[in-house]
């Protein structure tokens, strides 16, 4: 009989590690981006300084002069990441963009948990997560939970209910819209108190405190 409850605690263990892993990542994978990044256009701008040498001003064979003709490199593939953002945001790159997602979600499920991890740490008008912390109204609780799609015309709601301490062995529930009301916390805040078993509810209470009756509870540890 003692042994169910030790495997469960281990089992959360377990689950902490492996989010803090991910957090971990996700937090390293731009620093790695721009090492690489630069570790790619070294070689090549030295093979073509090599390749140009007679043609090249002497100022720009030295140390600082490599160094520029790096910069000046990096500066292009960034105008080629603008160019592509750019495009991307064209109805049939959209759509193209799209038909691809489903592709990797299909391999990958855990895709766009990642993908609006990275967006919200990312921030800005255009890199924004697309599962919206929100707050569900249902058997006298109120639970923390991720909007992921709105019909205006149905008049429901598709939510994301997490679990805890792993977000991501949840289900998911349609409710009618006005059960689902908006949670004043960015994707990142609202993944924190559920993997941290619901520590840190109270700076979410409080910016609804105008909102929230007194004697209403919030069910901050997402488990049934």
């Amino acid at each position: 009989m003692e042994t169910k409850p030790l495997l469960n605690k281990s089992n959360g263990i377990l689950r902490v590690l492996r989010t803090t892993a991910i957090g971990g990542l996700l937090f390293l994978l731009p620093l790695v981006f721009v090492g690489a990044l630069i570790g790619q256009v070294v070689p090549i701008v030295m093979s073509i300084a090599e390749s140009l040498g007679t043609i090249l001003p002497d100022a720009l064979k030295s140390a600082g002069g490599i160094a520029l003709l790096i910069f000046l490199a990096v500066c292009v593939l960034l105008l080629l990441c603008f160019g592509a953002g750019v495009l991307a945001r064209i109805s049939l790159s959209r759509r193209l963009s799209e038909a691809f997602e489903k592709k990797v979600l299909f391999l990958f499920p855990k895709y766009a948990i990642l993908k609006d991890q990275m967006a919200d740490s990312i921030g800005g008008d255009h890199a924004r997560a697309k599962m919206k912390p929100v707050l569900v109204h249902y058997e006298n609780v109120k639970r923390i939970a991720f909007e992921t799609e709105r019909s205006d015309d149905l008049g429901v709601a598709t939510v994301y209910l997490p679990g805890s301490p792993d977000p991501w062995a949840g289900k998911v529930a349609i409710f009618a819209a006005d059960q689902v009301e908006p949670l004043p916390a960015n994707f990142g805040e609202a993944v924190e108190v559920c993997e941290q078993l619901g520590r840190g509810t109270e700076k979410l209470i409080k910016r609804l405190s105008s909102k929230i009756p007194n004697d209403s509870s919030t069910d901050a540890d997402q488990q049934e």
